[in-house]
């Protein structure tokens, strides 16, 4: 999705009142090369051309805080989360998809809530726990991603209705670890050379 797109599914007008928002949720994520352990790491994926925002609840609203550009938005009712089922404080990691439809008929934008940014859990997992209690008051265009095992998530990624880009291990919030991905060792080595 470009970021034309994004930012208009997203997002509404552009906020000024930075100081009324999280800190912590108006950081980049990271997504640093390294080695991903499928024993023990919680998997899941980003999307070729995906975007990444984090929905961020306050007590006046949804913030949306675009990663790219550095910029917050008020949410569009699309995405604005509600105060009743997510509260104040809750910052939600998303990354946008152009979903394909199986019938042929045009491609639904999404946002994949991909991990639980505030409040502050350092375990990947018990982050997960969190957002499955959440994932009932998501609005209808934000939808939980899969995270978990690398394994089980291989065999199912090949049905997922976007281009998948990498793996990635959630570390702690906004840090993400890819390994390289092409299988060739030189090759990667040549990739993780700094530019």
């Amino acid at each position: 999705m470009n970021r034309d797109d994004a930012i208009a599914f997203a997002c509404g007008a552009l906020c000024l009142q930075v100081h009324t928002v999280l800190p912590l949720a108006l950081r980049a994520v990271s997504v640093a090369v390294g080695s991903v352990d499928p024993n023990t790491d919680v998997v899941t994926w980003l999307a070729k051309g995906g975007r990444f925002l984090t929905l961020v609840q306050t007590p006046r609203g949804t913030r949306v805080y675009d990663h790219a550009d550095d910029l917050l938005y008020y949410a569009n009712p699309n995405t604005e989360l509600p105060l009743a089922g997510i509260p104040d404080g809750h910052a939600l990691l998303c990354q946008t998809v152009c979903d394909r439809q199986p019938n042929g008929d045009p491609s639904v934008p999404r946002l994949l809530v991909m991990d639980l940014v505030s409040p502050v859990l350092e375990c990947p997992k018990q982050r997960g726990e969190a957002l499955r209690r959440l994932a009932c008051h998501l609005p209808h265009t934000c939808h939980l991603q899969w995270a978990g095992d690398k394994q089980a998530l291989q065999a199912f990624l090949p049905n997922v209705p976007h281009d998948v880009d990498t793996l990635v291990a959630l570390r702690a919030p906004l840090q993400l670890v890819r390994e390289s991905g092409t299988g060739i060792t030189a090759l990667d080595g040549l990739l993780d050379l700094p530019r």
